[in-house]
């Protein structure tokens, strides 16, 4: 490009190409040399402001030819193919423009990068395990069934014989199809490994509409007698790279939970169930229950919920008309039976709830995703913002070549079109970054999922929906910051650009009051997403406050699952009695006991119970949450009893039955009288005599209200095939939680991998769904705020260089470096606190929308709403002092021999 233009050390005249007017060369003459006095005052030698002026006007022989070339299409109207060409010039000329400024145009592609990137991720999220349709047929004439408890749950499980006096009874399902997932230990030729696994109705399968690749489904005979059909169905998934889809497997043996089972047929690819985020290996009929659980539900009682339903609706039968139908067979179900159902009635759901779980999880998970994809259009909209403001910069920096092209004869639209073409292909390339940042943070969410046996199959992907939602919001991204420098060029008096002394006053003011309002905008979006920030966080705080109940600081928790059918129920329980005394005896352990459930564990014992003497009102539903434990279980985790005794070695299976209460039910069942010597009956009936109350605690989570809660000795209750050792350690507990461990196994060497924790890591764990929330939004509104700390520098860096002349007149007139300096700064703290009142007042009325999600912390926050405005102007006041700073050194002598 340089042979264009030849210039001699010793002089500054140009010679430019003889075949340009005089009028144009001396118009480009003007400003190459304008351009170049303004690097100079800036400090740059004189070869390299020659050089840097040159290359970024660009070769008049091209913007003659581009004229030319527009004027002559114009005339010849020649439609499409002329207009595809023209675009290519203009990429090719954005794709030179964005070469030559690689610093602007990294800082572009890494802010808008991070906006895309985050949406995509979350929107990935949102797809995969709301939106994506499960692979079933005709999935709207599907319902999820539940069994509600007035008082209690209304999407509960539903008991065995509940679920076949619904199918029974009913006349507006086609099919009522029930199934229960759990984990399976499975063995083929080598060692056992735990998948997912779901024991079905027969009828499972014809009900969703899922029909095998292989061999068949389930038949009624299959699902009639208890234990007798050992037989399976297997995963595409697990069957393809597990078995490197063996051709031979049906007829094939398989050990679940060593019992064989033979597998009849293969599922279809893509269908895992109706839980995305479980994801089913095996379906064994529900008369393998026994053989196939590692628990044993009570399959004759209809006190003990343990099935989900799903329905198909009759052709012409609305999820509305189900309801009103099985409203009327529940209270029939009541009438003839009012000893089997009390307060019990059946609701129809959207089988989508089901995704998560149940209707609660899934709820939980749409606010949730729906907040967190809010926050992340906001992060774009800032990025965007950002990148607006470089383009805007870039574009006053052009505007004597953009004059030069419109006064050649380029029309606006033609200069509009190069600058948004410029513009989409930045936001282009920033997508594709934006996938790949998408990538790790996908990579990420599977990281950061709960520590369990089986980890859950997040089935989180970048689809066609991701990939064409990232294209559109490149689209849009590009129209937002490409559409503010472009909108520019549509003014008047672009050629007075030429004879102007540099950019004049006015337009400088101009753009700097348009970045400016920008930089306000991306401030207060920082300023709201940061103050929901701190508000989640203060929650978590004081939700990490809350007592759980149990001082046990220093612990190991230890996981042991039996039931995995090594061990018949008379093994299983002189197994862990050995294992409890063998801990005992270990080295740097104080004191042990065994518990079915721990406090806020994933799970926790339900059980319906009978009071003696305490008449429950007609909406009362009498279901507490109970455990089983051993002696030392209360001294082991530092729970209080307040009154009575605690369990102990006196109760034994030959003893009379106990049991101990909390506080709530004792104030529930017995509010005016002594609950000690009172007689509750669970677990089939058999009647326990309170002996002791014990303190409140948290079973489920911290922020739960007190439950009701029955203890009772692991000897006298039903047998837990899973339990949990819980230690209270002299020493280091992460060296003990491993001699653990190993213990179980040489104890138990056919026991599959137990889980160990400190305490610690256990209550990080049990707490992740309070974490989760407060670290995701703390992360997004930190990138927002980072985002905007660099749009308020640029902004200001940009100022200052524009006003380099007037800063050396005033120097030169007397001014003091300090009084140039604070102009600067009171420009900054300006534009700042602007933004932050802004902000605030969108704060203060867009969080109350959090209240619901937020303990100890009132949405009007002190604390909050001083610290992040406080932050915001020390943050700002420091990007305004790097360009303060070089403005106050300008050299007047410079400057003045420059003009």
């Amino acid at each position: 490009m340089l042979s264009f233009f030849r210039r001699s050390r010793q002089s500054t005249r140009l010679e430019l190409p003889s075949r340009l007017d005089k009028e144009v060369r001396d118009e480009i003459r003007f400003y190459l040399e304008m351009r170049v006095r303004e690097l100079e005052a800036e400090g740059m030698e004189a070869e390299q402001a020659w050089a840097n002026a040159l290359e970024a006007f660009g070769n008049p022989d091209e913007i003659v030819e581009e004229t030319k070339l527009e004027r002559e299409g114009r005339r010849s109207n020649r439609g499409g193919v002329e207009l595809v060409f023209r675009i290519l010039q203009d990429l090719s000329f954005a794709i030179r423009t964005l070469r030559k400024n690689p610093m602007s145009t990294i800082a572009a592609l890494v802010s808008l990068g991070l906006g895309v990137g985050a949406n995509a991720a979350v929107f990935s999220v949102i797809s995969s395990l709301l939106v994506q349709p499960l692979n079933v047929a005709d999935p709207n004439g599907l319902v999820a069934v539940y069994t509600s408890w007035v008082g209690s749950s209304r999407h509960g499980n539903t008991s065995y014989p509940d679920y076949l006096a619904y199918k029974e009874q009913n006349d507006v399902f086609s099919g009522l199809a029930a199934f229960q997932i759990a984990p399976m230990a499975v063995r083929g030729d080598g060692e056992s490994r735990l998948v997912w696994g779901q024991v079905v109705s027969w009828d499972y399968f014809s009900v969703l509409g899922v029909e095998p690749v292989l061999g068949r489904a389930f038949v009624p005979e299959e699902d009639e007698t208890l234990g007798t059909f050992p037989v399976a169905m297997m995963s595409f998934d697990t069957w393809q790279n597990q078995l490197a889809s063996d051709p031979e497997i049906l007829g094939k043996t398989v050990r679940i939970n060593d019992s064989p089972f033979t597998i009849i047929g293969v599922a279809p690819s893509g269908f895992v169930g109706l839980m995305p985020v479980v994801e089913a290996a095996l379906w064994v009929p529900l008369a393998m229950v026994g053989e196939a659980l590692p628990f044993t539900p009570n399959i004759t009682s209809h006190f003990d919920p343990w099935l989900q339903l799903v329905g198909r609706l009759r052709d012409g039968v609305s999820a509305s008309d189900a309801q009103v139908a099985v409203d009327v067979l529940a209270a029939n179900l009541k009438t003839e039976h009012p000893a089997t159902y009390p307060n019990k009635g059946i609701v129809v759901g959207e089988l989508d709830a089901l995704r998560m779980t149940n209707p609660e999880q899934t709820n939980g998970a749409r606010r949730l995703l729906t907040m967190l994809f809010a926050i992340v259009i906001f992060v774009l909209l800032v990025a965007c913002f950002n990148v607006a403001n470089l383009q805007l910069a870039k574009a006053a920096g052009r505007r004597r070549e953009i004059a030069l092209r419109y006064s050649l004869g380029a029309s606006r639209g033609r200069i509009v079109r190069q600058l948004l073409v410029e513009s989409m292909l930045l936001a282009v390339l920033a997508a594709g970054l934006g996938l790949v940042i998408a990538v790790f943070a996908i990579d990420i969410v599977q990281i950061l999922q709960p520590r369990i046996d089986i980890p859950l199959a997040i089935p989180i992907s970048l689809d066609l929906r991701v990939l064409g939602f990232t294209l559109v919001l490149a689209v849009f991204s590009g129209i937002v910051f490409g559409l503010v420098p472009a909108l520019q060029v549509m003014r008047p008096g672009q050629s007075k650009a030429l004879k102007d002394q540099g950019h004049s006053l006015s337009q400088a003011h101009g753009n700097m009051r348009l970045q400016s309002s920008l930089v306000v905008v991306q401030v207060a979006i920082s300023v709201l997403l940061l103050a929901g920030a701190g508000l989640f966080i203060r929650s978590l705080r004081n939700t990490l406050e809350i007592d759980p109940g149990f001082d046990l600081r220093n612990g190991v928790v230890v996981s042991v699952n039996l039931g995995y059918g090594q061990y018949d129920e008379a093994e299983g329980r002189e197994l862990q009695q050995r294992l409890l005394d063998r801990v005992r005896m270990m080295p740097g352990v104080e004191s042990a006991a065994h518990a079915a459930f721990m406090p806020l564990g994933v799970s926790h014992g339900h059980h319906s119970v009978f009071v003696d003497g305490y008449e429950p009102s007609p909406d009362e539903s009498i279901t507490v949450k109970r455990n089983m434990v051993t002696s030392e279980y209360f001294q082991t985790m530092g729970i209080r009893v307040l009154r009575g005794r605690a369990i102990d070695e006196r109760d034994t299976e030959d003893t009379q039955p106990v049991a101990m209460v909390n506080e709530t039910m004792a104030r529930r069942f017995w509010p005016d009288s002594d609950p000690i010597g009172r007689t509750v009956r669970a677990d089939l009936g058999i009647a326990y005599t309170v002996v002791g109350i014990i303190e409140d605690g948290k079973y489920g989570a911290l922020l739960e209200t007190p439950e009701s809660y029955l203890v009772l000795p692991t000897a006298q209750a039903e047998y837990v095939e899973r339990t949990n050792i819980v230690v209270k350690a002299l020493g280091d507990g992460r060296a003990l939680a491993l001699q653990l461990a190993s213990e179980a196994r040489d104890v138990a060497p056919d026991l599959l991998p137990p889980t160990a924790m400190t305490i610690p890591e256990y209550l990080d764990y049990s707490l992740g769904d309070a974490r989760g929330p407060a670290i995701m939004v703390g992360t997004f509104g930190l990138l927002a705020f980072v985002l905007a700390s660099i749009g308020l520098y640029g902004v200001m860096s940009y100022g200052v260089s524009q006003r380099t002349r007037e800063f050396g007149v005033r120097l030169a007139l007397g001014a003091t470096t300090a009084g140039v300096a604070g102009m600067v700064l009171r420009k900054g703290l300006l534009t700042t606190l602007i933004g932050i009142g802004v902000g605030v007042t969108l704060a203060l009325v867009g969080v109350r929308a959090l209240s619901g999600s937020l303990y100890g912390v009132s949405f009007v926050d002190p604390i909050v709403f001083t610290l992040v405005p406080v932050v915001f102007l020390l943050v700002g006041q420091l990007a305004s002092y790097i360009p303060a700073r070089r403005a106050s050194k300008a050299d007047p002598v410079v400057v003045l021999r420059a003009e």
